[in-house]
């Protein structure tokens, strides 16, 4: 009888046929069994060398085709991050047998697949079984290799999924119980080693990166230091400096603490202080300071560690714990690293200074205020372009306030064409200065009597705009005597354009305002019209910002002696909602003149909503009144009315219908009641009752309790008590509109 797969295949009954007596599985004789032992025994051996994938592979696929008798075999890896098994060949075995495979995804209907998410061996007795279950695209690549039967064993290991060894036979059957055995056990040989594999290859890597790390630390340590240095165990410094002498232009000794008389004199007691702290206490020494240079101004790092003698403890010798016996140390340039974490601060607080900003001068405030406390300068002027022409500038010198000039000035230099031509100016020193064009000394504030700061010695003039259009001019003046850098002048013209861009909105923003107040006022219904049965009030209240939007409430007077009325509310501000808001206050009044009843209405008004195609939604609340305090009201998703009587003040229970040109509502809800002589109703927009710290309930009920004071009062008292209420205590940022009417009072607010 053979060793190989053959004996260990069960070729039984297809799956599912029934049979009285089971086929017994054949199993190998005992020397194949012995033959599969040693082969697992000297596996083992072989994978506790193994290091690399490649190996593992290598070690472990001729065992299984050796013993199992396979047509083919193979090993797929799990990639967790693609959710893919992912076939895996070692260069010694690219042969048929083991070079077949493909990437597949963890969901595809595959056998290997179906085996990885299962996480439990998977046996395929015949080309039927595999077609029925496993319909996938790699069926017939397999078939086409003359194999009849598959077993998929997942690799795991510690719980987690390692991969799919995989076996291909060229007869119909299944592994026997010894086969299965044989294949499990390789299996979870071959996921253990993996494993392994993979911790090795990430500490490898691990490594890897710690010594990249260290030879980048290394290079940017020599990149930026100026000096190494021994200092005495006193902390004075030994030997010299010559990186400190080159950047400081020093001839004189920098031994012991003589380097410190070019630090900047408040800098330099910090530093001592520190050196003595250190000194005394122990410890580690990191200080930053400035030091002067012929082009400006540098900072420094400094970093100095105790170097201790070996001390004896008990029979343990102990080293770095003794006496200091000298203090090494490191000083490198900071400048850079400094600077562009200054830089990205500014830009951080003009932004923020910027946002509130909703005017060009809260802009100009804004850019003024960072570029002292941020940019470090010591004067400021923006000059902005005005619509009849010329520059009015701002001007911030040194211990004042900004000083807005009372009247433009004319641009007769020509600043503006010079800034659209050249892009700007950086000056340094006074020879610069003085060789500056007129135009571009006269812009900065050194240039203005008493506008410039003692000792400045650079200049930045940058256009607030773009090189076509540039309506406006940000000019710095900075002490000390330094050159402004390629990153210097990027970073300027960064934070002028992120002021041009504020100072655009601001203009866009007031264009608006004017805008569409203008046309909300247009459009705006006049005084309510005299009822000799009815007494009506309004009052409406505006938020901040763009202070228009689209809430309005009238009573339309009626042929018949009837009165409508309205309060709609469009959603959104500015000018479009402005704009809808007459068009549908238009149309209101046009078609309760035709028909006032309310389920026409506004039957009629969602269909020239749907005819508009327009995405501005809107809510009403119409009623019809009749002399005798009959009312018949509908809504279009608005907010209730209140009712105030002798018997208290409550809401009134009207159908709250869908907004205008939404959909889905035939407007047949429409509320009937009686308004007793004396009888008031009150309606209001969300805005009243709405606000970003409180909730629509909460508003509702104080509006409740607001009107509830005053339920007997004349119309203009309640509209005046339910705004003050509301809005006294709460940030309002919508509009506000409240329409009150009163059945039976001849005369009314």
């Amino acid at each position: 009888m053979d060793t190989g797969v053959e004996p260990g295949v069960d070729r039984g009954l297809p799956r599912g046929a029934v049979s009285e007596v089971p086929p017994a599985p054949i199993t190998p004789p005992r020397s194949a069994l012995d033959a599969a032992a040693d082969a697992l025994r000297d596996l083992g051996d072989a994978l506790a060398g193994a290091t690399t994938v490649e190996q593992v592979a290598a070690a472990v696929l001729p065992v299984g085709r050796r013993v199992l008798r396979c047509t083919s075999c193979g090993i797929s890896l799990h990639d967790a991050a693609g959710h893919l098994l992912r076939p895996y060949v070692p260069a010694g075995l690219d042969g048929p047998a083991y070079s077949y495979g493909r990437e597949i995804p963890l969901d595809d209907p595959a056998p290997s697949a179906a085996a990885a998410r299962q996480r439990r061996p998977l046996l395929v007795r015949s080309p039927a079984e595999l077609a029925a279950s496993h319909d996938s695209l790699l069926n017939e690549e397999v078939l086409a290799r003359g194999e009849r039967s598959w077993a998929m064993l997942p690799m795991v290991a510690h719980g987690r999924l390692v991969g799919v060894l995989r076996f291909g036979f060229a007869w119909e059957g299944s592994l026997s119980p010894a086969g299965t055995t044989f294949a499990r056990t390789l299996a979870g040989q071959c996921a253990l080693a993996l494993e392994r594999v993979r911790s090795l290859e990430a500490a490898r890597e691990a490594a890897r990166d710690v010594a990249l790390s260290e030879l980048r630390y290394r290079a940017l340590a020599d990149a930026t230091s100026l000096d190494v240095f021994p200092a005495s165990p006193e902390g004075g410094v030994l030997g010299d400096l010559p990186g400190w002498r080159r950047l400081t232009g020093r001839e004189g000794p920098v031994e012991g603490f003589a380097w410190l008389a070019d630090v900047r004199p408040e800098d330099a007691a910090a530093v001592r202080a520190a050196w003595e702290r250190v000194l005394r206490d122990g410890g580690v020494l990191r200080r930053r300071f400035r030091v002067p240079v012929p082009a400006g101004e540098r900072t420094l790092s400094m970093v100095v560690t105790p170097v201790r003698t070996t001390a004896e403890l008990g029979d343990l010798a102990v080293t770095g714990v003794g006496e200091v016996v000298e203090w090494a140390g490191v000083v490198s340039d900071v400048t850079g690293e400094v600077e562009a974490a200054t830089r990205a601060v500014a830009l951080q607080h003009l932004g923020e200074r910027l946002v509130g900003a909703q005017t060009p001068e809260e802009v100009v405030a804004a850019v003024l205020r960072t570029s002292r406390h941020d940019l470090g300068a010591s004067s400021a002027a923006v000059s902005l372009a005005e619509p009849g022409g010329g520059l009015r500038t701002t001007l911030l010198s040194p211990g004042e306030g900004p000083r807005r000039a009372p009247a433009a000035e004319p641009d007769t230099g020509g600043l503006l064409r010079y800034l659209r031509d050249h892009g700007g100016a950086f000056l340094h020193g006074r020879a610069d200065f003085d060789d500056a064009p007129a135009v571009v000394r006269a812009a900065l504030p050194a240039g203005r009597a008493g506008g410039g700061a003692a000792g400045e010695r650079s200049w930045a003039l940058l256009p607030l705009g773009t090189r076509s259009a540039c309506p406006g001019v940000l000019a710095l003046g900075f002490p000390g005597d330094r050159t402004a850098t390629a990153a210097d002048r990027g970073f300027l013209r960064a934070f002028a354009r992120q002021a041009a861009t504020a100072l655009e909105r601001a203009h866009l923003l007031t264009a608006e305002r004017s805008t569409t107040r203008i046309l909300q006022e247009a459009l705006q219904p006049g005084p309510l019209p005299a009822v000799p049965w009815l007494a009506a009030a309004r009052r409406t209240a505006t938020s901040a910002g763009v202070d228009v939007g689209g809430d309005w409430a009238e009573v339309i007077r009626l042929d018949d002696g009837r009165a409508v009325l309205v309060l709609g509310d469009v959603m959104g501000r500015g000018a479009r909602a402005a704009t809808v808001m007459g068009q549908v206050r238009t149309q209101v009044r046009t078609l309760a003149l035709m028909d006032p009843e309310p389920g026409t209405v506004l039957r009629r008004l969602d269909r020239l909503a749907e005819a508009a195609d327009s995405d501005d939604l809107v809510t009403l609340f119409y009623g019809l009144l009749e002399p005798s305090g009959r009312l018949r009201a509908a809504s279009a998703g608005h907010l209730p009315p209140l009712l105030l009587d002798a018997a208290g003040c409550r809401y009134l229970d009207v159908p709250p219908g869908t907004p205008l040109g939404v959909g889905g509502d035939d407007r047949s809800g429409v509320l009937e009641a009686d308004l007793a002589a004396g009888a008031g109703l009150a309606v209001f927009s969300d805005g009243l009752v709405e606000t970003r710290d409180r909730t629509l309930d909460d508003g509702l009920a104080a509006a409740l309790a607001a009107a509830a004071e005053v339920a007997g009062a004349a119309p203009d008292m309640v509209c005046d008590r339910l705004v003050e209420r509301l809005t006294t205590a709460h940030v309002v940022d919508d509009d506000v509109t409240v329409l009150c009417v009163r059945r039976g009072v001849e005369d009314g607010g």
